[in-house]
């Protein structure tokens, strides 16, 4: 499960995507552009070629709790994200992201990354329907198995879609077939690093 992520302006492919965003604000609510990012944060999401748009981590659930990940195994079939991945995909720029490992009765956190690089987390978003009509799109960060190389510190771990799937993943042919694609080639060529 991925609830942090985290943002280091200093790369040039990601400052470059916070200056387009600079200056966004929803009421007293700015846009995170560095340090951890937690849910219910507004960060630039990618919804299209070159364009990025703010988004609130996090869909409101029916008991008013936040969900921020969905499974991307099922989400195409579940009610609460089947039209968002049908329609709505996005791709949340990040520096890297945090899993925690129990031991015993400790909690040992782990930064993944790729080095030299930032990463593209899959998502899907959505307008919610008794927000305020101002208030900003919200989106979901997807999951899937971890990879042998993750499996042992937590058993799930964001989708990661390499730069040159952006396209597959925004826009692409249905999101069962294209989704599964980019996950599968996505698992073992682009490992995150500890």
């Amino acid at each position: 499960m991925c609830g942090r992520f985290y943002i280091e302006p200093d790369s040039p492919t990601l400052a470059d995507i916070l200056t387009r965003a600079q200056g966004w604000r929803y009421g007293d609510l700015p846009l995170k552009t560095s340090g951890d990012v937690y849910p219910t944060d507004i960060v630039a999401a990618q919804t299209g070629t070159g364009e990025y748009a703010p988004m609130k981590w996090g869909f409101t659930s029916f008991g008013k709790s936040i969900i921020f990940n969905a499974r991307s195994e099922t989400a195409g079939n579940k009610p609460m994200f089947r039209d968002a991945m049908r329609a709505r995909r996005c791709l949340i720029p990040a520096s890297g992201y945090y899993e925690w490992r129990r031991d015993g009765k400790q909690k040992i956190k782990y930064r993944f990354y790729i080095p030299d690089d930032i990463m593209y987390l899959a998502g899907c978003w959505r307008r919610e329907s008794d927000a305020d009509p101002d208030a900003p799109p919200r989106f979901v960060i997807l999951t899937r198995a971890a990879t042998p190389q993750l499996a042992e510190i937590h058993d799930r771990m964001p989708v990661i879609i390499p730069r040159e799937y952006a396209e597959d993943w925004l826009g692409g042919e249905s999101p069962t077939l294209a989704g599964d694609r980019v996950v599968c080639r996505i698992s073992e060529g682009h490992p995150p690093r500890v």
